[in-house]
């Protein structure tokens, strides 16, 4: 079978958030491609305040000694981001570099579809204030557009209505048979 490697592009708006995103991606590489999961207190340490402060956590949780987000709607609570990078996503992380002095891009091949949504790895890049631009899920070629909500929608490229994620219901089926043809070209 064919490797298919996906990927996320994303903006560099700071290069030491972009350093410390490369830095923390590379640990959960660790992590998940060698299936060694660290400690709640591991993950603390090593994400960057500026990262941790976009999260929220329950009044059982270790937590950082720094003000975060309150929960809502499009808050992602932090342990439930680092169990879908470390543990739950069925994919194997390839590599995080720059492609160009203010772009990036975030490389990883699925195991199988689904494999566990683009949600969690476009919310961490962002939490680097790196902003996802364009991803391919291995099923077609979206933008990514951040709406004032604090959720983001995603347009398919290859769809000439161009029919945005935000106004348009998720379709499984038609997901999935983009993935098998794209697997057999």
């Amino acid at each position: 079978m064919k490797r298919q490697i996906c990927f996320i592009e994303f903006r560099i708006n700071n290069l030491n958030e972009f350093t410390n995103l490369k830095r923390v991606f590379n640990l959960f590489k660790a992590a998940k491609n060698n299936v060694q999961p660290e400690s709640d207190e591991f993950w603390i340490d090593n994400f960057p305040k500026c990262a941790l402060e976009k999260f929220y956590f329950l009044e059982t949780d270790v937590k950082p000694e720094l003000e975060t987000a309150k929960k809502s709607e499009f808050v992602w609570h932090f342990y439930s981001l680092i169990e879908l990078l470390e543990k739950n996503y069925e994919i194997e992380y390839i590599s995080c570099e720059k492609i160009t002095d203010d772009f990036g891009r975030l490389e990883y091949e699925p195991f199988g579809y689904p494999y566990g949504g683009i949600s969690g790895l476009v919310t961490f890049i962002n939490s680097f204030n790196c902003k996802p631009l364009k991803i391919d899920d291995g099923t077609s070629l979206y933008k990514i557009d951040f709406l004032n909500n604090g959720d983001f929608s995603i347009t398919d490229l290859k769809d000439f209505s161009e029919q945005n994620s935000s106004v348009k219901l998720f379709d499984a089926n038609l997901l999935l048979r983009k993935f098998i043809n794209r697997l057999r070209n």
